[in-house]
């Protein structure tokens, strides 16, 4: 548009074309910047927020991990040293330490985890990832241990690493696919009881609970 044009637009009180065109253009980037930031946030949105959300506006649980933790729940009521939980990232399926290793081994107890066969049979049934976590509790670890080539330090970064990799071992003879499973050591790093300021027999409880292998399924 000529600059004639737009001064004759401008003294009849009308809209430029000009500034009409810039207007349309700035609604839609800003239009194109909001649907792009609601994409971003459904990208972080974790799966068991998802699915929770899923759930709720579907009305049923069905094929979901909201399913699949009420499923285990009601499998594992009464046993002890075990524990489900549905969080934000998926169905925390807990073992106590001591169910299934000695003290400060990383070798599985024969017959440990026959107890667990039914939650086991359920998750296999689906189609979800695992992680598969050790955790230790905080006491100090620090020892050396013969190894074939050589003597190795041990720590509770190794142990909560060699549980897990245990765990993952029987899961793959247990018929669990390699590609769904991922081991993790978290050592001390991620206790389910925080011990602050505990004493005594208190103190012991927490530790123990802290001593375990998690599932996350996700």
């Amino acid at each position: 548009m000529r600059l004639k044009d737009l001064q004759k637009a401008r003294e009849q009180g009308r809209e430029s074309p000009v500034n009409a065109f810039y207007l349309s253009l700035s609604d839609l980037m800003t239009l194109l910047c909001v649907f792009f930031a609601v994409l971003v946030g459904m990208s972080r949105i974790d799966v068991g927020s998802f699915e929770r959300m899923k759930s709720s506006v579907t009305g049923t649980s069905k094929g979901t991990l909201v399913e699949l933790a009420k499923d285990l729940e009601a499998v594992s009521a009464g046993q002890k040293g075990v524990s489900v939980r549905l969080g934000e990232d998926g169905v925390h399926l807990d073992f106590e330490s001591a169910a299934l290793f000695d003290t400060g081994s990383a070798k599985l107890r024969a017959g440990s985890l026959d107890s667990m066969l039914p939650m086991l049979k359920r998750i296999l049934s689906t189609k979800y990832s695992l992680d598969v976590e050790g955790h230790t509790d905080d006491v100090p670890l620090y020892r050396k241990e013969k190894m074939k080539d050589g003597e190795e330090i041990e720590t509770n970064w190794n142990l909560s690493g060699r549980r897990a990799s245990s765990v993952v071992n029987w899961l793959i003879g247990f018929g669990f696919g390699e590609g769904r499973l991922r081991i993790i050591g978290y050592a001390a790093t991620r206790p389910k009881t925080d011990i602050g300021s505990l004493t005594g027999l208190k103190l012991e409880s927490a530790r123990s609970e802290n001593r375990r292998v998690s599932l996350l399924i996700r």
